[in-house]
């Protein structure tokens, strides 16, 4: 039996053993969405603000991955506890540091109060780059005025990649009075590699299913994608993003796509 893992993003499932496939993203790739944001050249300072949680320190640990031990950047990392209720004094740690780029990390109900208070500390005045996973639709009120000022980066905007296959999609769901939102493709993906697996794998040997999967380039929702045979990886690009208000609403504009190959985990041994 397969096991394929759609939104879950710890690095951590890639390269775990030969059942477990990525339909979607994982943290580092994300993280090296982020850094694109630097622009080039070293020695930078990034700043991690994060829950103090599982997925805020992974979070940290793949940024200073990424940007301090490959790229050259000097990261700090400021940790808020998950019962804190005012983040003024984490939002003002963080204008003290004189950071060049902020890279939020946060999940949950207490994000617009912490958006707030950054904004109150007058944090993007004082970072040159303020940036954050764009998460699904639902979320996009919780910026609130901060909005506009803040880089996103993405793993998929339906609106960005033109295909057949995200045509589809979107035309499908349309259909339906529905849009695909940020976790839509991972599903979708998802059933293209089962179809492949059976159809040119086997419905009943696993080993097959594995062999027909590995190294198999294709076209999906978010473009141009391929599973890397060696530990797996969902090899994907990556989408610099703006939220602009239209009608009352925050629509997502795509400003840089990032390919497949740039935004590439290292391969796991």
């Amino acid at each position: 039996m397969l096991y394929i893992s759609g939104p879950a993003a710890t690095d951590a499932l890639t390269g775990i053993n030969k059942y477990t496939f990525r339909s979607g993203r994982q943290s580092y790739q994300d993280v090296l969405a982020a850094s694109s944001f630097l622009g080039g050249g070293g020695g930078k300072q990034v700043t991690v603000f994060a829950q103090d949680s599982a997925f805020g320190l992974g979070n940290f640990l793949a940024v200073n991955q990424v940007m301090g031990n490959l790229g050259g950047q000097k990261v700090a990392r400021i940790l808020v506890p998950l019962s804190a209720q005012d983040f003024t004094p984490f939002a003002q740690q963080v204008k003290q540091q004189k950071t060049d780029l902020l890279f939020v990390a946060w999940a949950g109900t207490t994000a617009p109060a912490m958006w707030r208070a950054l904004e109150q500390q007058g944090v993007f005045g004082s970072v040159d780059k303020v940036v954050t996973g764009l998460a699904e639709r639902a979320t996009y009120p919780t910026f609130g005025p901060v909005a506009a000022k803040i880089s996103f980066l993405s793993h998929y905007v339906f609106s960005a990649p033109r295909n057949k296959v995200n045509d589809f999609l979107v035309n499908a769901m349309r259909k339906r009075s529905q849009v695909p939102d940020l976790f839509t493709p991972d599903g979708f993906v998802a059933g293209q590699m089962i179809v492949r697996a059976i159809e040119r794998g086997s419905p009943t040997d696993v080993e097959k299913m594995i062999s027909a999967l590995e190294g198999w380039s294709f076209t999906g929702p978010k473009g141009q994608q391929t599973i890397r045979a060696s530990d797996h990886a969902m090899l994907q690009p990556m989408f610099q993003v703006k939220l602009e208000e239209k009608s009352g609403k925050f629509v997502p504009v795509v400003l840089k796509l990032l390919r497949a190959k740039y935004t590439a985990p290292p391969e796991k041994q």
